[in-house]
Order: structure tokens, then C-alpha cells, then sequence
């Protein structure tokens, strides 16, 4: 059970709110639970489905690496919410369930070397980002441009954010 009361579409008479909500029943075809979380701070709430989309959206990195670090960090940070619902996300992006598993070790996954890298990488900043190994860096730099590093830095460390906020409040669970 939730921490916080869910703040349903038809009690709330705040424009942003509506709006936010409206963006994510065109994204996922529902008004999720974080967002119904995320409606008691309507300022956030109204700048966060825009920042989460532009950070998600396939640009420099592919969408299914994206998938991938987010499956690993959330799984990392034992995530109820984010791993049950990352794991619908990902089958429906065609991710096999062997995949998905593979998420749980993916050093010893049957995957190429730059999604290993970045998936290392990703580990790192989630386990302790004031001391990401050197070769870990290194290793990230050898598959990936800067620009890609900030993308994939970025990745991981929104759903590190995300993680937190779901797990401290226990929103949830929610079929996607």
C-alpha cells in the first residue's frame, strides 16, 4: 500500500495536473501510479513527464540499450515497482524473457561488449557514483562517444531518482 494518497484525474481541478495526466494516458493508455503520486506537487509533476521523455527517447543510444540499463539499475536497486513494470516495457519492445533475466548478471550474459560496457557502467553509478572505476570509464569510452556517455549517464542515474521515489513512497505495482 502506497505512502501517499493517489490523487485520481476527477479530484484534482489543477490545469498542470490534467495535462500531465492527459500526456501520460496518450503514452501508456492509463494515468500511472507514480504520476497519481507525483500530482500532490503539480510543479513537478508538469516538468518531469517532458524531462523522462526526452532522456528515454532513442536518440544517440538505441531505445533497447536504454531498456536494458534501466531493467539492470532498477533490478540493482530491488525495485518492486520499476522492474514489474520495466519488465512489461521491455517484453512489449520484443525483449525475450531470457533477456530480461539476462539483466540479473549480464557479465556473464551472451551479449556484445559495448552493451556490457555500458551496462558495467550503469552498475558503477548505481552502486557507488563517487567511485566509478577507471576502467570502467575506460572500457565505456572505447564503444561510445561523450555524447553517448552523458546519455547513458543520464539513463541510469534518472532511474536511480525514479527507483528511490517509488520504493520510499511503495507506490504500487501496476500492470502496463
Amino acid at each position: 500500500m502506497a505512502r501517499v494518497q493517489y490523487i485520481e484525474e476527477e479530484t484534482s481541478d489543477n490545469p498542470v495536473v490534467k495535462e500531465a495526466f492527459e500526456r501520460m494516458r496518450l503514452k501508456r493508455g492509463k494515468v500511472t501510479n507514480i504520476y497519481k503520486a507525483l500530482a500532490h506537487k503539480p510543479s513537478i509533476l508538469g516538468t518531469i513527464g517532458p524531462f523522462v521523455a526526452a532522456v528515454q527517447a532513442p536518440d544517440e543510444v538505441d531505445a533497447k540499450l536504454k531498456e536494458k540499463i534501466i531493467l539492470r539499475v532498477s533490478k540493482l536497486n530491488r525495485s518492486a515497482y520499476c522492474c514489474h513494470a520495466h519488465e512489461q516495457i521491455s517484453t512489449k519492445m520484443g525483449f525475450s524473457a531470457e533477456e530480461i533475466a539476462q539483466m540479473d548478471a549480464p557479465a556473464s550474459a551472451d551479449i556484445g561488449p559495448e552493451e556490457k560496457a555500458a551496462l558495467r557502467y550503469a552498475e558503477a553509478l548505481t552502486l557507488n557514483p563517487g567511485d566509478i572505476p577507471e576502467d570502467v570509464f575506460t572500457e565505456l569510452k572505447k564503444y561510445f562517444s561523450e555524447s553517448q556517455i552523458v546519455e547513458i549517464t543520464m539513463i541510469a542515474a534518472l532511474y536511480n531518482m525514479v527507483n528511490r521515489f517509488n520504493e520510499a513512497l511503495k507506490l504500487d505495482p501496476e500492470e502496463y
